[in-house]
């Protein structure tokens, strides 16, 4: 496997994807095999040049904000109510993935493909709905993109994604990680969203100027922060693909805490000064739910996964997160099958 580095100043490199989208067939196959190696090293890159331009993010970050600007009560009428079908707004403190009990400071709202009924109504002012529709259909796209591209190293045809993409319903989730003091985020258990890692394919993220994401490449314990770079976004496996690839793919632990600040910063802030907002945008890839995942395993190769069903999988997943009961499905038995030494 050829080795990729990350810039002295980032955590994972940073690919231009405009050579993949526009290129040769030996354009193509470089861009693939950079994505490959960094998502085999690190589990993240930074991505440029991917037909999402500035101005179309910024659009995205207004509407966000205007949002979470709504009343409360307002927000609320669009409440999560399913773990099987995750749309819709969920307030401060709705949802942790932290095995310990920890909080995520944090709200949201989960726009989906095919069906967004807890969602501010078509035709109003605002062209909430219609821009969040379009704006998944550009995610949707590169993501597909993308998996292309892995495709080529993996050695399966390019086209292995399109039936398991046809029906797929991915998931677009604007945050707002509101004000809070610094002194809370220091405390034991509080986040704005805690260490995890991402359970579908892989996962695009838009993050604002603020600050905050960290990443722990090697799962060692130390995060270093992914310093937003605009005009890029930033792409992680999660751990579908990682399960798919046979562990070759690395899906990469992250978290949200306080910015970076310079000590000047800091000393303007005092012990328990108001960090800012920070606003992002994931887009979180999931294959059609009937899909089963089974890992490509290469000749002389035993798998390290048990096939799973998807739309169990992420249905399991989801409910762990919200506190909801389980809806038509199973608990499902995912243990790793064990590496023989």
């Amino acid at each position: 496997m050829g080795s990729i580095s990350a810039d002295k100043e980032l955590p994972f490199p940073v690919i231009s994807f405009a050579p993949f989208l526009h290129g040769s067939s030996d354009d193509r196959a470089v861009v693939a095999k950079q994505l490959y190696d960094a998502f085999h090293t690190f589990g993240w890159v930074y991505l440029k040049d991917f037909d999402i331009s500035e101005e179309e993010i910024d659009e995205m970050f207004a509407h966000s904000k205007r949002f979470f600007d709504r009343p409360i009560e307002d927000k609320k009428q669009y409440k999560v109510v399913s773990a099987a079908y995750s749309q819709g707004y969920t307030a401060d403190g709705s949802e942790s993935s932290d095995p310990n009990g920890g909080r995520s400071h944090k709200e949201c709202y989960e726009h989906r493909r095919f069906n967004n009924e807890l969602c501010v109504p078509a035709g109003d002012p605002s062209n909430f709905r219609e821009f969040a529709d379009e704006f998944f259909q550009k995610c949707l796209k590169l993501a597909t993109e993308v998996l292309r591209a892995l495709c080529m190293v993996m050695g399966i045809p390019e086209t292995y994604w399109d039936d398991k993409l046809a029906k797929a319903d991915p998931q677009l989730r604007l945050l707002r990680y509101m004000e809070i003091p610094k002194s809370t985020l220091e405390e034991p258990g509080h986040y704005r969203i805690n260490p995890h890692t991402d359970y579908g394919l892989c996962t695009l993220l838009f993050q604002d100027q603020v600050g905050g994401l960290e990443v722990d490449p090697f799962h060692t314990g130390e995060f270093k922060p992914a310093t937003p770079m605009r005009g890029t976004c930033v792409i992680n496996v999660a751990d579908l693909l990682q399960r798919l690839s046979n562990d070759k793919l690395k899906s990469t632990r992250h978290r949200v805490m306080q910015p970076e600040f310079a000590p000047e910063q800091l000393a303007e802030l005092g012990p328990s000064g108001m960090l800012p907002c920070r606003y992002s945008t994931a887009f979180f890839v999931h294959p059609d739910p009937a899909t089963m995942i089974t890992p490509i395993v290469n000749e002389g190769e035993k798998p390290k996964y048990e096939a799973v069903n998807a739309g169990e999988w992420r249905t399991m997943i989801t409910s762990r997160n919200y506190g909801y009961a389980l809806p038509d499905s199973k608990n499902l038995t995912v243990a790793t099958v064990a590496a023989e030494v």
